[in-house]
């Protein structure tokens, strides 16, 4: 029997010993300690969550007409452990997505179970993707917004990003009541990555996002970008905004900027042409901030309407600065030194409504501070406190130098004079409900403080309506509905702090009927040129706008 067992073969028993030993303890090694993790990987390979993403909110007018929706598009997204012939797939996915051939080959080398190849493909990718039928290559549904309207009210709703956020305009505001709660999805798939349908199912679905109601009027909307557009072109302008506005409730009917974007092709525009001028941007009002001055000098009892004032004959000296009318005057009633826009006259006023007062003023109609409207990039402007004045800040600040606003600050300011003496809070958003009609949220229009009594109100109107009937607002009259308002036009600040004498911003903010006012239209436009005085500039895109708003609401003339 020894002889049997030769030295060869008693090494080939000792190394079956061994290893079986070896196998018994790796055995008892995985039964202990490594099972539940091998348990875990194994079953990860037929486990499959599924995010299932909510319908963003719908964003409409105030007459349910839609702004901003969402469709659903397939995007494109590889497993790349499922990925057999890798090289393949690169040249065709390449081909059909025009994407360069490392980008993908990046992608599909990685080790990972999910990664994005094309989002959000037209039809036509689509269908190509489908035809190839590359194992480990699938599709998936996602939302994609849509802006219908295109260019019109963009600065309003904003747009989003690949994934669905909000980033800027109402979009951005309200994105957390826009976008909803995503859901998910657990199955269990077998081998062949077929789910195995009742096995381990479980699903919570998402909840789509709640629809977002506008005060913007979207004729009206239309109207006021056409006939501002045509007058940014005509005039070579930088820039310019228009607001149009319900003195009594702060709704905003229209809010319009130039240059615009198409949010449905944000690549294809430069940033600069995103930015909301109307609440962004801050100038020096010029002659349109007389109403301010005008305001405290009548509400302070200083004076009346027809007391005169000599202008000088149209140069005022005071200090060591020289100030100029555009045309002389000799003697003016104060009706008149509005009425012609006198910068005089204004300034002679002011020095006897004092600094304090007029500053005072200015910060009851709302300059100096956020108007509170819910859009994104509001600023405060810039005023200043008269502990910071010079010795010609009081003449300079009382027509409209040495201080910026914003297009929304004129346009509550003005109101505030047509709804019979109210600062009223501007309001863009009416409601927020959800996809069955069911009220989110209310937003209510807000009177927040008298700036003028009701009486002095209406002498300002009338004063106002005067500029229009006989003084440097001549065309924004609109026959049969007697508009009222002030013509503004500023130097514009050189980079050597000295005021230019080719750049300018011009304006005009009023409001018809001047005796019970239904809108307020605001128009300022940026650099205009060769023309630049705001009423010959703006004053006639007042008249346009204004005259089809009367049409549209179907306000009959008077004689």
């Amino acid at each position: 029997m020894h002889k049997l067992i030769t030295p060869r073969s008693r090494k080939i028993l000792y190394f079956l010993l061994v290893l079986f030993a070896f196998l018994a303890a790796r055995l008892f090694c995985v039964q202990l300690g490594a099972a539940k993790p091998l348990s875990k990987l194994a079953s990860g390979q037929y486990d499959t969550y599924m995010c299932l993403l909510p319908k963003r909110g719908v964003i409409y007018d105030r007459n349910l007409k839609e702004f901003a929706v969402s469709i659903n598009l397939n995007s494109v997204f590889v497993d790349p452990l499922i990925v057999e012939d890798k090289e393949s797939a690169v040249r065709e996915l390449s081909r059909i997505l025009k994407i360069d051939k490392d980008k993908i080959l990046e992608r599909v080398q990685q080790k990972k179970r999910f990664v994005w190849l094309a989002r959000k493909i037209s039809p036509d990718l689509e269908k190509a993707i489908r035809s190839v039928n590359i194992e480990g290559v699938g599709l998936v549904k996602e939302p994609h917004r849509v802006y219908p309207n295109g260019t019109l009210a963009s600065h309003i709703i904003g747009f989003v990003g690949v994934d669905e956020q909000g980033l800027e305009g109402i979009e951005l505001t309200f994105d957390k009541f826009l976008k909803g709660t995503v859901g998910w999805r657990y199955s269990i798939r077998d081998a062949k990555k077929r789910e195995v349908p009742g096995y381990k199912y479980r699903e919570i679905p998402p909840a789509d996002g709640n629809d977002v109601i506008l005060t913007i009027d979207n004729v009206v909307q239309a109207i006021a970008e056409r006939e501002l557009n045509s007058s940014f072109e005509k005039f070579n302008a930088k820039g310019g905004s228009i607001i149009v506005m319900d003195p009594y409730t702060g709704d905003i009917l229209a809010l319009a900027n130039r240059p615009t974007y198409d949010p449905n092709n944000i690549s294809e525009f430069p940033v600069e042409t995103r930015r909301n001028r109307a609440v962004s941007d801050f100038f020096e009002p010029g002659s349109s901030f007389k109403i301010v001055t005008a305001s405290g000098v009548i509400e302070e009892g200083l004076f009346s309407v027809e007391d005169e004032f000599f202008c000088e004959n149209g140069e005022f000296k005071w200090g060591r600065h020289t100030y100029h009318d555009h045309k002389p005057h000799g003697w003016l009633s104060f009706r008149d030194v509005i009425k012609y826009s006198s910068n005089i006259g204004t300034m002679k006023a002011a020095l006897i409504l004092g600094e304090n007062r007029l500053y005072r003023y200015m910060r009851r109609f709302g300059f100096g501070k956020k108007t509170g409207i819910d859009l994104p990039g509001e600023v405060d402007g810039i005023v200043r406190s008269p502990a910071e004045w010079s010795n010609l800040s009081l003449c300079s600040i009382s027509m409209g130098q040495e201080l910026g606003v914003t297009a929304l600050q004129l346009a509550c300011a003005v109101s505030s004079l047509a709804n019979g003496g109210y600062y009223i809070r501007p309001r863009i958003i009416d409601r927020i409900q959800d996809s069955t009609g069911q009220m989110v949220r209310r937003f209510e229009s807000k009177r927040l403080h008298r700036v003028v009594s009701e009486r002095n109100a209406e002498k300002l109107r009338e004063i106002l309506r005067g500029v229009v009937e006989e003084g440097t607002g001549k065309l924004a009259e609109v026959e049969g509905y007697f508009p009222a308002g002030k013509t503004g036009t500023a130097q514009k600040v050189e980079a050597n702090k000295t005021y230019s004498h080719r750049k300018f911003t011009s304006s005009f903010i009023g409001f018809l009927p001047y005796d019970k006012p239904r809108f307020t239209v605001v128009v300022i436009m940026d650099e205009p040129s060769p023309s630049y005085y705001g009423g010959t500039v703006c004053a006639p895109i007042f008249k346009k706008v204004a005259t089809q708003l009367m049409r549209y609401y179907k306000i009959e003339p008077r004689s």
